[in-house]
């Protein structure tokens, strides 16, 4: 859809190769929540109980919503009761505040999940919502680049000087609009009302499952499509109580996918054609059958907020690096400027 210029510093190379070499730190004004932690250590809370207590989540390789089911099962609770900021990657090591509603510090840290910190208790009087949090602080380490230290060395000095003088355009990144526009094409069949639709394609990975009527042989890590087929099951023309058998927190995904789209599309067309205004707007949309996914107006800047782009560490064949982006921004696209095959 878009392209990403090439520059004299680009090379490439892998980013994920483990949990580890991608580093997400959640940023707030009064803080940035960091990974580090030294074992499970026990609740400190300031001042008397209040309805809500928020804490820092540390998480490696964990789905964000997936986490929250399980300490929500743990509590016995209902995963409505947690609030966050953001979503956070899956394949990473990242740390973010959550707050949770009417659950005492004692009974949270008490929980033991495996790769799974919870840490910074304190009681409040407000809820976490998405977007309240300023950014994140990246730190991310690229492997099997096929250059010596030297030169490797060498484009990142070009390439931070390449950053302090560009704008770079803010396009979502594929986590948010899907791999191959899944999700965003999820999001149109519901915006369009397509209930039958958006179900089709939700559970498209696991339909064979479900022809051969094998529903409860699908494999754990398909527990969304196994929720709203299972529910078919029982009621094969609901397509709006199927979808409500997923989490709201993951089904708003969609709608929201479809905006991020759209959105990438406005930015594309204005770079094409030399004139990008500071922010760009898409309209919301009304679901009738599911209200609760209807979407208000998207404004979001048409350029990155990058700060504190830094070099932590260079070798043969690998370099690590740090910098922070404004809230919503996504590390995805801001790497698609300095490695030749990520995209945006």
């Amino acid at each position: 859809m878009w392209v990403v210029e090439k520059f004299a510093f680009k090379f490439t190379g892998k980013i994920k190769a483990v949990p580890e070499d991608f580093i997400v730190e959640e940023v707030w004004e009064d803080r940035v929540c960091t990974v580090e932690h030294a074992g499970k250590r026990p609740a400190v809370c300031f001042g008397e109980p209040r309805d809500y207590l928020r804490f820092t989540m540390v998480k490696r390789d964990w789905d964000t919503i997936k986490a929250l089911s399980h300490l929500a099962r743990k509590l016995r609770v209902s995963i409505k009761r947690f609030g966050i900021a953001g979503m956070k990657d899956k394949r990473a090591v990242t740390s973010q505040r959550v707050s949770v509603w009417r659950v005492n510090a004692e009974d949270l840290a008490s929980i033991s999940l495996p790769d799974i910190h919870l840490k910074d208790f304190e009681y409040s009087d407000e809820r976490i919502c998405l977007g309240d949090a300023i950014g994140n602080r990246f730190t991310v380490t690229i492997r099997d680049v096929p250059l010596p230290k030297g030169e490797i060395a060498k484009a990142l000095e070009a390439f931070g000087s390449y950053v302090k003088g560009t704008r770079m355009p803010n396009f979502f990144g594929s986590q948010r609009v899907g791999r191959g526009r899944d999700n965003a094409e999820i999001g149109r069949a519901i915006k369009e009302g397509r209930l039958d639709v958006a179900v089709s394609m939700l559970t498209e990975k696991v339909r064979t499952y479900a022809e051969r009527g094998r529903v409860d042989d699908i494999p754990d890590v398909f527990w969304v499509e196994k929720r709203v087929l299972n529910h078919l099951r029982s009621k094969p023309n609901d397509f709006a109580g199927a979808l409500r058998k997923v989490p709201k927190k993951l089904l708003r995904i969609f709608p929201a996918a479809f905006q991020a789209s759209a959105f990438n599309e406005r930015l594309a067309r204005a770079i094409e054609e030399g004139s990008v205004p500071e922010s760009i707007e898409v309209e919301g949309f009304e679901v009738k059958r599911m209200p609760e996914l209807s979407a208000m107006d998207l404004r979001r800047p048409s350029y990155l907020r990058v700060k504190d782009f830094a070099v932590i560490d260079v070798g043969d064949g690998f370099a690590k690096i740090r910098f922070a982006l404004g809230k919503g921004e996504y590390a995805t696209t801001f790497l698609s400027h300095l490695l030749d095959g990520i995209n945006p």
